[in-house]
């Protein structure tokens, strides 16, 4: 189980989260709802390590490989597809996911070269490269259409734990939702 204890997250101009208190599971999908700037960003950064709170814990994911995908694609815009994915993994792990999200065609493109959607099916690919046990994935349903988002739900599917940030509770995947958490 991972868990976040007493967390206490504050910006020059407001307080996120005041002795806040969450768990997950150790398996499944969580999907992460609420308003925008509630917070649930902010939450996948404190648990990738990638914002120090001003009090808390976070435990249980000491010995985990942890992957992020955030909102923005965040590829290395003059590498080719392949390349920013095959960068965290092997070859043969890029091209299958890479044809798993329906990029075959794109692989050889340099990033700068792809549109909106592409870009983040790419740094979804990156993502799931890495980890298959803990993936954490900040609106990764964004600028895809219905058959790049039943694709990207697929692969959520196939992981140990993904922690999904949505705003969108109509969207499908709360249907596989094994917990669902509104902040």
């Amino acid at each position: 189980m991972i868990e976040i204890r007493d967390l206490t997250v504050r910006f020059p101009d407001r307080t996120i989260f005041e002795h806040a208190s969450f768990t997950f599971p150790d398996k499944g999908v969580v999907l992460l709802s609420g308003e925008s700037g509630i917070g649930k960003t902010t939450l996948l950064r404190v648990m990738a390590g990638l914002l120090k709170p001003q009090s808390g814990t976070v435990t249980g994911l000491e010995k985990r490989r942890l992957s992020f995908a955030f909102q923005e694609p965040r590829l290395l815009e003059n590498m080719r597809a392949i390349d920013n994915v095959s960068i965290v993994s092997n070859s043969k792990t890029a091209e299958e996911l890479l044809n798993r999200l329906n990029l075959q065609e794109e692989r050889n493109k340099k990033s700068s070269e792809l549109s909106g959607g592409q870009k983040q099916r790419v740094s979804l690919a990156r993502a799931f490269a890495f980890s298959d046990d803990v993936v954490l994935l900040d609106e990764p349903f964004s600028g895809l259409d219905e058959k790049n988002r039943e694709r990207v739900r697929d692969l959520i599917l196939n992981v140990k734990l993904a922690v999904v940030v949505t705003h969108d509770p109509s969207d499908e995947t709360f249907l596989h939702a094994d917990r669902k958490i509104n902040l």
